[in-house]
């Protein structure tokens, strides 16, 4: 009986008020974002997966790297895990307000591949991976 009444609440209390303050920081880190201290200030997000594609040869194919923060993020393209690498007038890559954009003209089917997209501003990386699967026979 001794051990119920003095040593239940004793290892009861610890818990709850270990909870509570948990809970209390979570809700002040919540409140100081909400009073203009954006998580976008140093962050980087990834606002959308990159989609899958599936289209024929020839075609042209755009695939978008939707990601923001602060700083601006750079993005890198691999296809396979190596560079994409720029062709003039088919295989191009640019920032865009959202992020990036692939561009892959006349496509052929050795144009099939993982393609993924890595941002980085410097304090945090994130990337997406979309497929791109080009099929013979016509739209």
């Amino acid at each position: 009986a001794h051990r119920n009444t003095i040593y239940l609440p004793a290892t009861a209390a610890p818990i709850y008020l270990l909870a509570l303050v948990c809970f209390r920081t979570s809700r002040l880190g919540e409140a100081g974002t909400e009073h203009g201290s954006s998580p976008r200030h140093t962050d980087l997000n990834l606002d959308e997966p990159m989609n899958n594609i599936t289209t024929t040869l020839g075609q042209t194919a755009e695939l978008h790297c939707r990601v923001s923060g602060n700083p601006p993020p750079t993005v890198r393209w691999l296809k396979n895990d190596a560079p994409v690498v720029q062709e003039p007038r088919r295989i191009s890559f640019r920032a865009t307000n959202y992020g990036s954009r692939l561009r892959i003209r006349n496509l052929d089917t050795t144009d099939t591949g993982y393609f993924q997209c890595v941002a980085t501003n410097g304090k945090k990386t994130v990337s997406t991976t979309g497929v791109l699967f080009v099929k013979f026979g016509t739209s």
